[in-house]
């Protein structure tokens, strides 16, 4: 601690007992002054660019100063950067820091500590200055309002100061506040405005450090330099295969280094599956065979011989594919037109989309800004578009509530207040922020829906967490907020749930992504209690778990979904009643039809319309009945449709008649398909051209998962409805908690030509009906 001894004996500490008035509208170093993140592995961090010679960091989950220092924050990590598995850091040399994490408050009485709990209620900003707001609740109920407004005064050549003004409210008499300090225990004047002064020597100009790494092997730089790591794990299977799979699997042959050469740089799919592989043209052909050398150095003396579960059928027959056969969709669907509002001036990535009451669209950005913005379309021309807030940390779901601005970020939800009307955000209000959280990058918190006074979001496991940390128990989950901040679980076993929405019936669903212990990608119906098969956060491991809820639809890895997202329900129109859901990396939009069997929803999903500018995120229906497409990618790949990263569109129905599976229900001996348009009874002779499959699933401990007991089914007999317009298909063979999937002629006509704008469909038959 001696370096800590000669750091504070160079400050002078020193209180007033009156505040000095404001300062006139303060200038930062940076437009995006005041920003919320993970900050040096501490979550709920609030980091603030005062002076070019300042910065200051506090911890809002505990209401205390951590860092003041002269230099600056690496803003790394996925949505900034696209690396995985890293988070903001303060580079530097720090003035003062709370190394030992011994700051706090007290609250005493007579001499006697008085128990308290602190809650962060946020912070505001006026004339570019930042107010916090803390409230310190006492055994009696009570409740002490305290604020802080920090500020960088640079005194003269010799010394600058960091200067802390605290106000506090409400305090009973005969108490008082302390605040604690790594040095001492100062106390705040009651109902009162105490000035805390922090005085330095100034410290020479600084500068980020340079990555300094030591490398065993070349290849091993230049894979963690380029986007492999996005896809690709160590050892086991990820979105790609393990670089000990792709050891194992290949001899070091120089036939072999260059055929791997090759797939890295072109890129392209089917080795490992039906994932595509981005290509890499900008690497040397040195740099590729260093990758590959690499890659061939940790192949074992032994290569291990591969376990193949007896049920798993690793190849089927399959047709030639096209768009919307056997392929996803390229085009935009016929039914409807699209429109593009973003321009090279505002191209967002898209966290979330609400609509304020005046019907015009406010969006929020998944980037280093952090923003808030309303978007108002004018007829002919470019939408106006207004940032009105910022600093936001990866703000993934928006609600507008009687006219308030809700929205979710990655560690808290906040109410963002407008208070002199100028449509400039200037309070950030805490509403709750007490749920579980570490520094782990992936643990998002997704979506935001408002239902009878409450909120609904979804909570991410946990990836990258140190051998010493075990998931928190609030991961994985769908929470339920109340007005007062409380919150409640409701269902558990998640992994990725990126979007909860309102579907059918007004009930709430959400999609979560495939990956360890989630063979395939899910729609899941949100109920109480019900565990939805992720096994990392299990207590007693994931032996012991209990079984899994059956989804209301699976979602085959890379045939209809990699990383599906925010559902809506669809409210007039042709398929009024049945639900949308946007996919990131698979792209496009897809459409869910949903039957409730013996009180167990479940059904078919189809696709619906690719054509946009990027992977889709955020569905929302505007005021004048077109569906908004919020896009968003990663830097990088991984989490991209076609490495693209931004976008903002919409869809609005055009009147045109589209011919296509309208929806598939189950029977008692098979299903009933329904198309769009009538169809002739020639379809009958067609039948067997019809491809049926069923499978199931299986969670394990692997990333993803493959068919098991995949068989072929045959159609007994066909009938057709004397309108035309449904199929009706006895099918043996069918069994409980299975996939089917129905891939139907390209070559099948509606009875006034037009051919299928899709032909394949997805069910999930979770039941039979009892008649």
């Amino acid at each position: 601690m001696k370096w800590l001894f000669l750091l504070l004996n160079s400050f002078l500490f020193h209180s007033l007992t009156t505040a000095q008035a404001l300062r006139q509208t303060a200038e930062r170093p940076q437009e995006v002054w005041a920003t919320r993140s993970v900050l040096d592995q501490k979550p709920r961090m609030l980091t603030l660019a005062l002076h070019s010679d300042a910065w200051a960091a506090y911890d809002l989950a505990n209401g205390v100063l951590y860092k003041v220092w002269k230099g600056g924050v690496a803003m790394d990590g996925a949505p900034y950067t696209g690396k995985k598995e890293v988070q903001p850091t303060s580079w530097g040399t720090a003035y003062w820091v709370d190394s030992a994490e011994a700051s706090g408050w007290e609250v005493r009485q007579k001499g006697k500590i008085i128990p308290n709990t602190l809650r962060s209620k946020g912070y505001r900003i006026q004339n570019n200055q930042l107010t916090l707001l803390y409230e310190l609740q006492i055994p009696s109920g009570k409740v002490i309002q305290i604020s802080e407004r920090p500020e960088w005064r640079s005194a003269s050549e010799s010394q600058a100061v960091f200067e802390r003004v605290f106000t506090t409210r409400q305090v009973p008499d005969g108490m008082t506040v302390f605040v604690k300090s790594p040095t001492e225990i100062f106390p705040l004047l009651p109902n009162a405005t105490t000035q805390k002064n922090l005085v330095f020597k100034p410290l020479p100009v600084q500068f980020p450090p340079k990555e300094k790494k030591s490398y065993a092997h070349k290849g091993q730089e230049i894979i963690e330099r380029s986007d492999c790591l996005t896809c690709h794990e160590m050892q086991e299977m990820a979105v790609g295969p393990g670089f000990l799979q792709i050891a194992n699997r290949y001899e070091p042959t120089a036939e072999n280094r260059k055929m791997l050469v090759a797939k890295v740089q072109g890129g392209g799919a089917g080795a490992w599956g039906d994932g595509l592989m981005n290509p890499h043209p900008d690497l040397a052909e040195s740099e590729l065979e260093s990758m590959i050398d690499y890659i061939f150095s940790l192949k074992p003396k032994e290569k291990p011989t591969p376990k193949t579960p007896a049920n798993l059928v690793t190849t089927t027959q399959k047709r030639k594919a096209s768009p919307g056969h056997g392929a996803p969709l390229e085009g935009v669907h016929p039914s409807y037109t699209l429109q593009t509002l973003h321009t090279p001036e505002f191209m967002p990535k898209v966290g979330a989309m609400a609509f304020l009451p005046d019907g015009r669209m406010l969006v929020s950005t998944w980037d280093v800004v952090g923003g808030l913005y309303i978007v108002e379309e004018v007829p002919g021309k470019s939408p106006k578009v207004k940032r009105i807030a910022q600093g936001l940390a990866e703000p993934l779901g928006l609600e507008v509530v009687d006219g308030k601005i809700y929205v979710l970020q990655k560690q808290e939800l906040t109410q963002l207040i407008d208070q002199d009307g100028d449509e400039i955000i200037d309070e950030y209000r805490t509403i709750c922020n007490s749920w579980g959280v570490t520094a782990d990058f992936h643990e998002f918190s997704f979506g935001l829906v408002h239902k009878a006074g409450y909120f609904y979001a979804t909570l991410s496991m946990a990836m990258r967490l140190r051998p010493d940390q075990k998931q928190l128990p609030d991961r994985g989950r769908t929470i339920k907020i109340a007005p007062d901040g409380s919150y409640a679980s409701i269902n558990y076993g998640l992994r990725t749930p990126n979007g909860i929405g309102l579907g059918v019936d007004n009930e709430l669903f959400l999609l979560d992504n495939q990956g360890q212990w989630l063979p395939a990608n899910k729609l899941i119906h949100v109920r109480p209690g019900d565990y939805h098969g992720m096994a990392w956060g299990l207590p007693d491991g994931p032996e012991n778990g209990p079984r899994m809820t059956p989804p209301t639809l699976w979602l085959p890895e890379d045939e209809i979904g990699n990383s599906p997202s925010e559902p809506v329900l669809v409210r007039e129109g042709i398929f009024k009643g049945q639900m949308l859901h946007g996919d990131v990396t698979h792209g496009g939009i897809k459409r869910d039809f949903l039957e409730k069997i013996n009180g167990t929803y479940q059904g078919a999903v189809f696709r619906f319309s690719q054509g946009f500018e990027a992977g889709v995120n955020r569905l929302r229906w505007g005021p004048d009945g077109s569906l908004y497409v919020g896009q968003v990618g990663m830097k990088g790949g991984g989490w991209s449709w076609k490495e693209r990263l931004a976008g903002l569109q919409k869809l609005t129905y055009n009147g045109k008649s589209t011919f296509e599976m309208l929806a598939i229900r189950i029977r008692p001996t098979g299903f009933e398909i329904e198309f769009t348009q009538p169809i002739s009874q020639i379809i009958l002779d067609q039948v067997p051209d019809f491809q049926i499959q069923q499978w199931r699933y299986e969670p394990t401990a692997r990333y993803g998962g493959p068919k098991l007991d995949l068989v072929n089914l045959e159609i007994s007999n066909a009938k057709l409805s004397k309108d035309g317009t449904r199929l009706l298909l006895d099918i043996a063979g069918l069994k409980k908690e299975q996939v089917v999937y129905f891939r139907l002629p390209e070559t099948l006509k509606s009875m006034t030509g037009e051919t299928l704008w899709s032909s394949e469909a997805w069910y999930t038959l979770n039941e039979f009906p009892e008649n």
